[in-house]
């Protein structure tokens, strides 16, 4: 492990977390702007201290084998895992900034990540999880940072009706700035994981930029207009595009990549096309049409396409011969979805318990 480099990594990281609310806050009203450039950012810190606290433990220290929490000493990959954990919650709490309040998240953000995050990194992620010694892969958190933060942010449009804003503050230029500082940081995401550069780094880089190449192509060939490409299209099918490469970037291809994202690109259009003429799914930011769409895809692409030609320690895919491997992903995917949609909805059951207890206790003190 070079800690020099992971430092990097994070350093790059950083600053494309805290662009995201730049480029979320476009997908809202203009006279929302500064108190969503509030709460985002507030979320942020908020889950930073539920990671160093409790999460960063229960995700890669938990064992039910052997749990010694004297022993605890945190390394440089704290901080490489704590941004990973923040875009997955920087994603569902842009999606319902309308209808949310900061207590909401203050109650929220910490149950998420003791029910859904935690459980399902230390089972992909921890050499003490489950699926992780089933042979299951997950190289930059396709699964439990993308899909998971996506299934939530679709179940909170459900339960929360996003209204659509009758006049979006529309920035181009905030929206440019926004993408190259994602762009740049996906670098890092997807290069942390392998712990030093010469651990496939140039594969990685390669087949990161691929995947931005094959998403736009995808996601303008899937506009009803034919071939289309404005600015719109640009940024979601670069963003499509890093989001599907984190599952398989170290483990397949530079062709196989580029198969995987010129689909994802179509699939992904479609899906948050079709989500935005609904009135039950709404979500501003299309964060399942994006992030939950493009992991799935990204995971099937793995399961296809996965070959030990390209990385020792990868899997052999379906088109490779490889059913097994084939098998545990199927059911690490079904595993993700499951404890995702569970976990969540039993985060927003509590949360309405609690409301209703402490509006009892108003009444009751009011005679």
């Amino acid at each position: 492990m070079d800690n020099n480099f992971i430092l990097l990594c994070t350093l790059i990281m950083i600053p494309m977390i805290f662009f995201v609310p730049v480029m979320y806050v476009n997908a809202y009203a203009s006279d929302e702007s500064a108190t969503h450039l509030t709460t985002m950012p507030v979320g942020l810190l908020f889950g930073m201290t539920c990671w160093l606290f409790f999460s960063n433990i229960e995700s890669f220290q938990f064992s039910f084998r052997n749990l010694d929490l004297t022993t605890f000493k945190p390394n440089i990959t704290v901080l490489s895992q704590l941004c990973f954990y923040l875009y997955a919650l920087i994603m569902f709490v842009g999606t319902s900034l309308q209808k949310i309040k900061l207590q909401f998240l203050v109650a929220f953000i910490p149950l998420w990540t003791l029910l859904v995050y935690a459980p399902l990194a230390n089972l992909i992620w921890s050499s003490n999880g489950f699926l992780y010694h089933m042979g299951a892969l997950d190289f930059s958190g396709g699964l439990v940072v993308h899909l998971t933060a996506g299934i939530t942010s679709l179940i909170l449009a459900f339960f929360k009706r996003n209204t659509k804003p009758e006049l979006r503050r529309n920035s181009p230029l905030l929206n440019y700035v926004a993408t190259l500082f994602i762009l740049t940081g996906w670098l890092g995401f997807n290069l942390a994981p392998a712990d030093t550069f010469q651990n496939h780094g140039p594969l990685i880089v390669i087949n990161t930029l691929t995947a931005v190449i094959g998403a736009v192509v995808g996601w303008a060939s899937g506009s009803r207009l034919g071939l289309s490409l404005d600015s719109s299209t640009l940024y979601n099918g670069i963003i499509c595009g890093l989001v599907t490469s984190t599952a398989l970037v170290a483990y397949v291809s530079t062709p196989s990549i580029l198969i995987v994202t010129l689909i994802s690109g179509l699939v992904c259009h479609y899906g948050t096309d079709l989500l935005a003429s609904s009135t039950h799914f709404y979500d501003p930011i299309n964060s399942f049409g994006i992030n939950g769409i493009g992991g799935i895809v990204g995971t099937l692409g793995l399961i296809l396409f996965a070959t030990p030609t390209v990385n020792n320690d990868g899997a052999t895919g379906l088109l490779s011969g490889g059913l097994q491997f084939a098998e545990i992903e199927g059911f690490t995917l079904i595993v993700t979805v499951l404890t995702t949609l569970l976990g969540t909805l039993i985060c927003l059951g509590i949360i309405k318990l609690i409301k209703i207890i402490i509006l009892s206790r108003r009444r009751e003190a009011a005679f």
